[in-house]
């Protein structure tokens, strides 16, 4: 009877004390303060209509997680389209949280355009980017004399005498000229109100460079007032991780190798640290693997692409 009494009160203490180590437990992954999330958005072909379309549903995905508290937008483009880059400079003003652009091995033109958005906050470069080239192009290749010597005739019948301005069938008229020289000026001063607007402390004597649309490098675009600093892609990081404000923030894929490292039981790993508002001594792990999920779910907005032009 004794001994079955003792085995008794053994029982109740082991289930006491699981009971208060498990909800003590519960209780610490509650407090553990989960990251916040530095999003990385890249644009990385000729700027066109799907470039646009993309950057929107990112933007919309972004804004709509409150996780996200800033943008690394990584730049490496020529350019591209009028109303695409424009399209592109839309949405990016739409985002409500701080943007850091760092530009790869060119942001010209369009590219400038784009990082013009007034959430970008801050510009980097690296020392070999190739930037500038702010302005607005043009080019009809006109066949005319071709078709005259293979005595080919082209006929065009319109309504205004404006209708086939460009018309590479024929040679080009004074007036055509002047006219067409005179949207390709309209749309350069939008595109400088827009720099002046983002980069409000260019000097007369840089504007003058631009306005040439000169291409600068590396250094040379901070000189002229269209970045802020020559700095790594680590320093890009370290910079929007700075501007969100935020002590605990985290890229995805920093999330998801800390996530991945932890599940596995990577060897290599520091000591995890107990946090200090939780206490818990499983440290960050419980959220980590909690935006693992999320990761794995498709739920991260990120856009790589590969670019032809080599320099």
């Amino acid at each position: 009877m004794k001994e079955k009494l003792i085995f008794a009160l053994k029982g109740i203490v082991a289930f006491a004390l699981a009971t208060v180590l498990f909800v003590g437990y519960k209780n610490a992954s509650a407090q553990v303060e989960k990251p916040d999330i530095l999003e990385v958005l890249s644009i990385g072909e000729v700027i066109n209509d799907g470039t646009a379309e993309r950057i929107a549903r990112a933007v919309q995905g972004i804004n709509d997680n409150k996780k996200v508290k800033a943008v690394l937008l990584l730049v490496d483009t020529p350019g591209g389209g009028v109303v695409a880059s424009a399209n592109v400079y839309e949405e990016l003003g739409k985002l409500k949280v701080p943007v850091v652009a760092w530009c790869n091995s060119m942001c010209a033109s369009g590219g400038v355009y784009v990082i013009m958005a007034p959430s970008v906050k801050y510009i980097g470069v690296r020392r070999e980017t190739i930037g500038g080239s702010v302005g607005v192009i043009m080019n009809i290749t006109r066949f005319n004399r071709l078709l005259d010597w293979a005595k080919i005739d082209n006929e065009t019948y319109k309504s205004g005498s404006h209708k086939d301005f460009g018309n590479p069938t024929r040679a080009a008229e004074k007036a055509e000229r002047e006219y067409l020289q005179s949207i390709v000026v309209e749309l350069a001063n939008r595109f400088y109100t827009l720099v002046e607007t983002g980069r409000p402390n260019i000097t007369p004597e840089n504007w003058v460079k631009i306005k040439e649309a000169r291409i600068f490098f590396g250094q040379q675009v901070v000189d002229v007032g269209l970045a802020d600093k020559v700095m790594t892609l680590a320093e890009a990081h370290a910079k929007a991780k700075e501007l969100s404000g935020s002590k605990l923030i985290f890229t995805r894929d920093e999330i998801t190798k800390m996530s991945e490292a932890a599940t596995s039981g990577a060897h290599y790993l520091a000591p995890v640290k107990p946090s200090v508002k939780s206490g818990s001594p499983y440290g960050d792990l419980p959220w980590a693997i909690e935006l693992l999920k999320e990761v794995r779910a498709g739920s991260a907005v990120r856009f790589e692409y590969m670019t032809p032009y080599a320099f």
